[in-house]
């Protein structure tokens, strides 16, 4: 091994401390010189990297940018914040209580304000839940709730759940409301879409669970349809086949050019019902590939029949995370989607730009149709 070469030489440290001996108080001075000067440096450098290391472009009147959050741990969950122009929205603040100082991170260092214009809490489970209630007990950070202004706030009509993370989430609401932010349920929102900008909206949509008991909470999720122009951006919580197939048959849904893809990636969404609809050129899943969270079979999400279904409409599929080995680490990372005028786009991923198919991940795990 080649040996470490020294800063200074044998001869310079022997007159330094010869220096020293002689100058024992011109020495202390310069040394404390010294190390103020290096101190400052390094702070200057800090703060320097500080400024530009979190700097973020704003987003321009008529832009819209779609971030699908990668949440910083390796349970599955959902969030995704969008701008257009100076309108923020949070769909979802999962995957765990911890998530909320990740999603709050990465949304301050892109916000103009503190002000969350739309919030949009799909349905009741932990995994899209937990972040606007956050941590709590002696190192408690709070949620979403605690640390920002809410506009509105559009939630679930039902929940069948009686979690006390549910409990918490239903007093924070309340608080909320207290403080003047507007709550709405799904249902109380069809048919009225926000205007976020000059041709650029927000629509509920309809879906029957709303109004139904379902035997799963994924069905009341709350779907709604981003138009940004021409271009139309899909989202849809956790929504099953059956409310597909109701969310279908209530809306005129058109062509997407960009999709959530349902449920993580799960078999029970992503049903040719919904997909042949809206043919999607892009879809974008938050889920790890390969955790075992919600069964016992490895690799669950996302599924190969769900991968089976969405290759007959596009291979531009891209994922947020993976967990293989017992070992969590981003895919794409946090997979942003831009548009500045209703047209052109374009994708990336902070960790990369793969598509799911050119993936090591997806060769030792899935396969694409007819390759």
């Amino acid at each position: 091994m080649a040996k470490k070469k020294q800063v200074l030489t044998k001869k310079q440290q022997k007159q330094i401390k010869k220096f020293a001996k002689k100058n024992p108080k011109v020495f202390a001075i310069a040394l404390v010189i010294f190390i103020v000067i290096a101190a400052i440096g390094v702070g200057a450098y800090v703060l320097y990297k500080k400024s530009h290391e979190h700097k973020h472009e704003p987003i321009e009147s008529g832009e819209v940018q779609i971030n699908f959050l990668e949440l910083g741990n390796d349970r599955i969950g959902d969030s995704t914040f969008i701008q257009v122009g100076n309108v923020d929205i949070l769909i979802d603040a999962g995957s765990r209580r911890s998530s909320a100082e990740t999603i709050e991170n990465f949304m301050k260092e892109r916000m103009s304000d503190n002000k969350i214009e739309y919030v949009i809490a799909t349905h009741a489970h932990e995994d899209h839940i937990a972040g606007f209630v956050g941590t709590t007990g002696k190192n408690a950070h709070g949620g979403i709730f605690d640390h920002f202004d809410i506009g509105t706030l559009i939630q679930f009509d039902r929940a069948d759940t009686t979690s006390t993370l549910y409990s918490e989430y239903c007093t924070k609401v309340e608080t909320l409301k207290s403080k003047g932010t507007k709550v709405y349920k799904a249902s109380e929102c069809v048919r009225n879409p926000f205007t976020l900008d000059d041709k650029i909206y927000l629509e509920i949509l309809d879906q029957k669970y709303y109004y139904e008991k379902s035997s799963t909470e994924n069905n009341y999720s709350v779907c709604a349809l981003l138009s940004q122009g021409d271009n139309h951006y899909l989202f849809t919580g956790d929504l099953e086949k059956s409310g597909e197939e109701s969310l279908v048959a209530k809306n005129n849904l058109p062509h997407c050019e960009l999709f959530k893809g349902g449920h993580h990636g799960s078999e029970t969404s992503n049903n040719d019902c919904l997909l042949d609809v809206i043919t999607p050129d892009n879809i974008c899943i938050c889920t790890c590939c390969g955790s075992d969270e919600y069964a016992s079979n490895p690799a669950l999400f996302p599924n190969q029949i769900t991968i089976d279904r969405m290759a007959k409409h596009t291979d531009k599929i891209y994922v947020t995370a993976s967990y293989q080995d017992k070992v969590y680490q981003p895919m794409n990372g946090n997979i942003t989607f831009k548009c500045k005028n209703g047209v052109d786009y374009e994708i990336h991923g902070s960790n990369n730009d793969t598509i799911l198919k050119d993936t090591d991940w997806f060769k030792a795990h899935r396969t694409w149709p007819n390759s």
